[in-house]
């Protein structure tokens, strides 16, 4: 049975294969123009992602080379370098003489290649008091300033200070450079204009802006000048030993209390204070108040001695003046001072008439007389 089967087979696909070689095969289309296939996209693990470079920040155009600033070997300077300070010094200084202080001062400022700001005197002889005001280079500050401590006797006090000008030069430099553009802007189209009205209105705004740029220019150069030229100012008081003092009042009841002070000037730190108040009293103190018990017109003096032995004296004649303050027995006396002397006043106006009574008596009667004389003609 399977050998009938497998025979079967055999012709059925003898009978297929005829047929198919019999039958014309189809002659083929042509085929279109193969297309470039896209590239496969890449896988996302295995493409690194896209690095984006962003384009540098603007650098801040460097400041111009300022007068007196050194640059090592041509190089720009450094941030540090490039920072523009004002400085400025303030000192006071108790010298031998006031005059020649100032004038070797001026001579310092001129030596150091700086010059002489102001300068000015007041006063004669012990009150005699100065100042002076000097601009130097940047860097001798500090040497300057030693110099004037060696010309002293003594420093009383001394500061400095200092302001960094940097951050508005800078910002001058960015308005000049705008203003400068809008110049040249209006110079185009002033080249441009050809109506009247036109070219009058460019020039208005054109003048504007040539005025904000001199504006501009005349700070930076302000602060390229004192950014390079340090000030310091000193004032200058004798070393001799002056003393004064002064009373809030130099007319006062008894009783009243009165302020001195004294007003001390050269010398050498701390002083010493002798008062003399004219009525007994004394004070050691700098600053005394005072009370006078009677009447009258007091001296004052003061005597002051610094550290080094060395004394001063003001002594003020009559300088207080007391008048009587109210009391009982005051006022009791001066009653009874008026009824004394009224008493005196009707005593002696008693003794005038009894004098002179018989003058008056006469001429009382002769008044007497002649009106009952008129009385009688006026009845008859």
């Amino acid at each position: 049975m399977k050998k009938v089967i497998i025979a079967l087979m055999l012709v059925s696909l003898l009978l297929v294969s005829v047929a198919c070689a019999k039958a014309p095969s189809p002659v083929p289309a042509p085929a279109p123009a193969p297309r470039p296939a896209p590239m496969p996209a890449p896988a996302p693990a295995l493409v690194p992602p896209p690095v984006i470079i962003a384009p540098p920040a603007p650098m801040p155009a460097p400041m111009p080379p300022r007068e007196g600033v050194a640059y090592k070997d041509g190089a720009l300077p450094s941030i540090e370098e490039e920072r523009m300070i004002v400085r400025t010094g303030d000192i006071l200084l108790v010298v031998a003489d006031v005059v020649d202080a100032r004038d070797e001062i001026a001579q310092l400022a001129v030596r150091l290649g700086g010059y002489v700001v102001s300068s000015w005197i007041s006063g004669e002889e012990e009150e005699m008091r100065g100042g002076i005001s000097i601009r130097v280079p940047d860097d001798k500050f500090e040497p300057a300033l030693a110099e004037l401590r060696n010309l002293a006797v003594r420093v009383t006090s001394e500061s400095t200070g200092s302001q960094d000008v940097t951050e508005e030069y800078i910002d001058l430099q960015s308005r000049l450079k705008n203003a400068e553009a809008t110049e040249a802007q209006y110079l185009a189209l002033l080249e441009k204009a050809e109506e009247v009205e036109d070219i009058l209105r460019i020039y208005d705004s054109l003048s504007r802006v040539r005025n904000e740029i001199e504006q501009i220019k005349g700070r930076m150069q302000y602060l390229e000048r004192t950014s390079s030229m340090s000030l310091i100012s000193v004032r200058l008081e004798p070393a001799k030993l002056d003393a004064k003092f002064t009373a809030d009042k130099t007319r006062v009841k008894e009783g009243q209390e009165l302020q001195f002070t004294g007003q001390i000037a050269g010398g050498f730190v701390p002083y010493s204070y002798e008062w003399d108040f004219g009525d007994g009293s004394t004070s050691t103190s700098k600053a005394p108040t005072h009370a006078y018990k009677t009447a009258g017109s007091y001296t004052v003096s003061l005597r002051v001695t610094d550290d080094r032995g060395s004394t001063d004296t003001e002594t003020r004649s009559e300088y207080i003046i007391v008048l009587p303050g109210w009391s009982t027995v005051e006022v009791f006396k001066s009653a009874v001072r008026g009824i004394v002397i009224f008493g005196q006043w009707l005593g002696t106006v008693a003794i005038w008439l009894l004098i002179f009574s018989p003058v008056w008596g006469a001429i009382i009667g002769v008044i007497y007389w002649r009106l009952r004389r008129k009385k009688r003609k006026a009845v008859s």
